[in-house]
């Protein structure tokens, strides 16, 4: 068995920069999905779809170079040097990620820090290579599976890694509350000011307060008590 590392996405960002791609890859895992995941299995998994493709597929290598776990954190695969098991024809070049959980419509949500994660590596794949670089498995030459995930739009998608660390602008990228402010955006506890702003040091007023505990009331009831 490979000994695997649970890094993070600075980490990752680091270690990719002594090399050259042509490609990004994006799947979607769909098994195992977010109900596997329990905060302390990053490695169980990669060993079970690495027994997977290489018992069962007959591939030497687990196919993808890094998976993504639902916390943000990345379990190395195969290679860096070598080209991914990943969309056939588009291969060579390619780095191949894999996000665990089963995106389609009704399925698991991308979000949080997983989401950032996300983001925050075709960022840096498109900053370096260009955004035609990055690539959905649904996009590859005669691939009929909905990877990864009906409910990620690819033009939805690129907007959101165009405006990366620009949840609102005044919300610098490499501030310490960016997952948390991204988060609370997310669920739609906070959605910050109308002119595009989040003024992250100024105090909350009552009125804020109020509009935040009913949001939060909402999300977690599933009740609607503001129309």
């Amino acid at each position: 068995m490979k000994n695997f590392e649970i890094i993070t996405i600075e980490e990752l960002l680091k270690r990719l920069e002594k090399y050259t791609y042509k490609q990004l890859h994006i799947h979607h895992t769909f098994k195992p999905d977010h109900s596997n995941f329990n905060g302390k299995n990053h490695i169980a998994l990669q060993e079970g779809m690495y027994r997977y493709h290489t018992e069962t597929k007959k591939w030497q290598d687990i196919g993808q170079h890094v998976t993504l776990a639902p916390d943000g954190k990345f379990i190395t695969g195969r290679d860096f040097s070598t080209s991914p098991a990943s969309i056939a024809g588009w291969n060579k070049g390619a780095f191949a990620v894999e996000m665990i959980g089963n995106f389609d419509v009704g399925k698991d949500q991308l979000k949080g820090e997983q989401k950032r994660s996300i983001l925050m590596l075709s960022k840096y794949f498109a900053d370096r290579f260009g955004y035609d670089c990055i690539k959905f498995h649904r996009e590859g030459p005669g691939v009929r599976k909905t990877c990864p995930g009906t409910s990620i739009k690819k033009d939805t998608f690129i907007k959101e890694v165009m405006s990366m660390g620009k949840i609102f602008k005044d919300v610098e990228d490499g501030r310490w509350s960016v997952p948390y402010i991204e988060a609370a955006k997310d669920l739609g506890i906070m959605n910050g000011n109308t002119d595009g702003t989040f003024k992250p040091t100024e105090p909350l007023t009552r009125e804020q307060a109020a509009i935040i505990a009913v949001n939060l009331y909402e999300k977690i009831t599933g009740k609607k008590v503001v129309e």
